[in-house]
């Protein structure tokens, strides 16, 4: 068997193990995509909350002041009660309206802050009940994740057995070669060798669609212990076996 059918058969098992994996990361990358929400819910809350914390002090604030208030008006008017004298009670009852309106204007702040303390409560429950739905989303993709990892988990074993047998008998040069290619394109380490027009002798790299000399396509048929490689994109190239079937003479085969 020439390396390029063992690279042929490893590639083809690759390609298997790629799609098999795929449905587990594919499930791994929701699972993360949840928890970032999730995560960004929470800390949103954990926001909210300490917004509200603050607003509700303030409202607070707002009502001892006006307590306060209220205290010295009646402190005044007890006083006014036991003056003897125009002057004083006049001075008195200036005091008493300033405090009044110091009074109206606490009331007015508190009921401001009570708007901001009912707003953050209706955000808080709003965003409480989408942290929970997050939640759940979150149980159900790791669910999927699990079960996922639990179905191909028989499928990897075997695959990866055939995967090392079917490296076996490749150079470790070779492998390394693979291996970067596969890096490098995404999995998509070998082109097919494909016919545009066999009497002009028209051939293109399956992978990147770029023309090949027949020097190239030559090569790729009667090599037997070396890949050879795309001139454009790098890719190992492999001949179907109907391609070869139909350009290699019988005796070179």
């Amino acid at each position: 068997m020439s390396v390029q059918d063992q690279l042929r058969t490893l590639y083809t098992v690759d390609r298997q193990l790629q799609a098999l994996r795929s449905r587990v990361d594919a499930a791994a990358r929701r699972l993360a995509a949840t928890q970032t929400r999730l995560e960004q819910h929470e800390r949103q809350h954990g926001e909210l909350a300490d917004q509200l914390k603050t607003a509700q002090a303030k409202v607070a604030t707002q009502e001892n002041e006006a307590a306060s208030v209220e205290a010295r008006i009646e402190q005044l008017r007890q006083t006014m009660s036991t003056v003897r004298s125009n002057k004083e009670y006049s001075a008195l009852l200036v005091e008493v309206n300033t405090q009044k309106a110091e009074k109206a204007k606490h009331e007015d702040a508190t009921l401001s802050e009570m708007g901001d303390v009912e707003e953050l409560q209706l955000r808080l429950k709003l965003l409480a009940t989408k942290t929970d739905e997050q939640r759940a989303l979150v149980e159900g993709a790791q669910k999927e994740v699990t079960e996922g990892e639990s179905e191909i988990s028989d499928q990897l074993s075997e695959l990866q057995t055939q995967r090392d047998a079917a490296a076996a008998p490749i150079s470790q040069e070779t492998l390394d070669l693979y291996t970067k290619l596969i890096d490098e394109f995404d999995g998509e380490a070998l082109g097919e060798i494909e016919e545009q027009d066999r009497r002009r002798m028209e051939y293109t790299c399956g992978a990147c669609f770029m023309s090949l000399p027949i020097q190239v396509v030559n090569a790729t048929l009667t090599a037997t212990d070396r890949p050879v490689q795309c001139s454009s994109c790098q890719r190992i190239l492999h001949a179907s076996p109907d391609l070869i079937d139909a350009l290699l003479p019988k005796e070179k085969k």
